[in-house]
């Protein structure tokens, strides 16, 4: 079968890393994005419609170490840096998220972390303060404690020794290893400290989410202030007899309202963002990201839960009683990115404004703002 060249370069390539034949991986995308295809292709960009975990669970069949799997993913769909949003047909208003900043997965955010060393709030900064944030709601980084525990008690009840994963867990409770995560801004790991944490926890909870709230509520309402512009009937009239006639209408009739208050919100928000990070919060939140991060691909192990005694994952997580279900991992993915599109605002040029709006808006209805409290998503989201 002969393959569009897009399907070649991303599925072909993702394919060949993980050892597969890309007629089969084509096979089991399908229920994923559907028969091979350019606009299929193109649905990778998109991690709200196409998220990572919809592909694992695609490729589960194939037994691949968890590994190997991360560090192919981005293979299907490479990184895209926005400096500015460039020209797009306004017909596309709403119907896509490609022109909001993408968000990078697991293992180019772990490549972010050792690499960024720019002592400002950035993109590395941004992600790492959320990904922070809900792990600590969804009660993330209290898991090690408990799986550990319940390792050694069913270790001991079935009088077998513990595991090599029973002393990798032991080493992420004991060994706070940041060396490599925040030698780029020249902090030692010993600087991560229980108070500072705190501190920074309750900074994010007194500033972030409500600011993303009242960003989304302008924006909301905007475009209603836009569309009882339109549904005017006077307005409707005048539209209808000008097609008729062939007149133009006048000047801004119908026009989307002025988006400078959005704008100045936007830049708010930013001002929220770096009242956060005032401070050490630039390593606190890096430390405490890479702690999720880590903890998150304890949870993946295919092995974890016959070690605690469970039948499958979804016991264990009962069974420690933590919420991370494939919602909060959409909600995560959807706030980074909503974050990251209110920062990346500036950068839109006026031509292509409404259009970038339109995106944030659809990008916007998929977030839960009503389960967003002051202290996260709590632990009522599965």
């Amino acid at each position: 079968m002969e393959y569009p060249k897009l399907w070649l370069d991303r599925v072909g390539k993702f394919a060949e890393g993980i050892g597969v034949d890309i007629e089969k991986m084509s096979e089991l995308l399908k229920p994923v994005v559907g028969e091979p295809s350019e606009e299929s292709a193109l649905l990778f960009d998109d991690l709200i419609a196409v998220p990572d975990t919809d592909i694992k669970e695609a490729l589960k069949t194939l037994g691949l170490p968890s590994g190997k799997l991360n560090v192919n993913l981005p293979k299907l769909r490479p990184e895209k840096e926005i400096e500015a949003v460039t020209a797009v047909d306004k017909t596309t208003v709403g119907s896509t998220l490609s022109i909001l900043p993408s968000v990078p997965d697991e293992m180019s955010f772990l490549e972010m972390l050792r690499t960024g060393g720019v002592l400002k709030v950035e993109t590395t900064e941004v992600i790492s303060a959320i990904k922070a944030a809900l792990a600590r709601s969804v009660g993330l980084y209290e898991l090690p404690d408990k799986i550990a525990t319940k390792m050694e008690e069913f270790a001991i009840a079935q009088e077998e020794p513990c595991g090599k994963d029973f002393y990798e867990i032991q080493k992420l409770l004991t060994a706070k290893q940041y060396g490599d995560i925040l030698s780029a801004v020249g902090v030692n790991g010993n600087y991560v400290s229980e108070k500072r944490k705190k501190d920074f926890f309750a900074r994010i909870d007194a500033n972030l989410w409500e600011s993303l709230k009242s960003f989304n509520s302008q924006l909301t309402n905007w475009q209603q202030s836009w569309m009882q512009g339109m549904a005017n009937p006077s307005i409707m009239m005048m539209a209808m007899a000008a097609q008729g006639s062939g007149t133009p209408l006048p000047p801004g009739m119908m026009a989307p309202p002025d988006t400078s208050p959005l704008r100045s919100a936007a830049e708010e928000v930013v001002n929220e963002i770096n009242r956060i990070f005032a401070g050490p919060g630039i390593p606190i939140a890096r430390a405490l990201a890479y702690d999720a991060t880590r903890i998150m691909n304890i949870l993946e192990k295919k092995e974890l839960p016959a070690q605690i005694g469970a039948a499958t994952k979804d016991q264990m997580l009962k069974d420690l009683d933590i919420s991370v279900g494939s919602q909060i991992v959409q909600t995560e993915q959807s706030l980074i990115k909503y974050a990251l599109s209110i920062m990346s605002l500036p950068k839109v040029t006026p031509e292509n404004e409404i259009a970038y709006l339109g995106a944030m808006l659809q990008l916007g209805s998929t977030i839960p703002w009503d389960k967003l409290g002051a202290k996260g998503l709590g632990r009522d989201l599965r």
